[in-house]
């Protein structure tokens, strides 16, 4: 679907399909999906263990009696408050960062651009975005959309892709707000969190869609390693910080 799209709706016309690294995303898009199963396991009992307390029977039951499309918005909000902070914090901590950095090292933004995440990373995010979904125990139709927002999203994010979309590219995020978290250029850098909705960027203060423009440069400000053994061990080395 993304191969397609990007060649019918290219941002960047003359990027090549098997660009530079697509290799090394390739794996880490193999490898870390074979890992989706297990980090949901790890997830469910971080959630059951240390939040179990906070469940709530007469509240889900009231979540549950929205009409499923309020319960969506309810998780897409929610979802998206804790994905921004953990996301900022990321950036935030020096030592968080080198292992966030493993994510932002990809110069050719294209569909296998978002998989490219060090394993610790997927751990944490699995864990706390599951918070909020446990928590409010919303009817399963809900969730499953949900989940199928997000996955698509996650890709459609990262793509080389620009399809108009009007005004809703304030409402949603979409390939170009995403590609200027991956900028490397100083106004953008460490700029739209967001997930799902840039209006988390728009209430704390870390939003950025200069206009109709896109980022010229993408990557890390200092470059990482080039495989995945030596990005895996990245975060744990004295290196300079990406």
């Amino acid at each position: 679907l993304f191969v397609f799209l990007e060649k019918v709706f290219p941002k960047y016309k003359e990027q090549a399909i098997l660009r530079p690294d697509w290799s090394l995303d390739t794996f880490y898009f193999a490898f870390n999906h074979l890992l989706i199963s297990i980090l949901l396991f790890a997830g469910n009992y971080f959630v059951t263990e240390f939040f179990g307390w906070a469940v709530h029977d007469g509240f889900q039951a009231a979540i549950q009696s929205l009409p499923t499309w309020v319960q969506v918005v309810i998780l897409l909000v929610c979802a998206d408050f804790v994905l921004y902070w953990s996301h900022r914090t990321f950036h935030e901590n020096k030592y968080l960062w080198k292992i966030h950095a493993v994510h932002h090292s990809v110069e050719h933004m294209d569909w296998m651009a978002g998989s490219r995440n060090h394993v610790v990373q997927m751990f944490v995010d699995r864990c706390l975005a599951m918070v909020p979904l446990y928590l409010l125990g919303t009817s399963k139709e809900a969730l499953d959309i949900y989940v199928a927002i997000a996955a698509f999203q996650a890709v459609y994010v990262h793509s080389n892709v620009n399809i108009p979309v009007g005004p809703l590219k304030y409402i949603f995020a979409t390939p170009q707000y995403h590609h200027w978290h991956h900028s490397s250029e100083a106004p953008a850098i460490d700029t739209n969190y967001a997930v799902h909705l840039p209006l988390m960027d728009k209430l704390f203060g870390t939003y950025h869609m200069p206009g109709k423009h896109w980022p010229a440069h993408y990557g890390t400000v200092n470059p990482l390693p080039r495989t995945f053994l030596g990005q895996l061990t990245y975060p744990f080395t004295k290196a300079k910080d990406g």
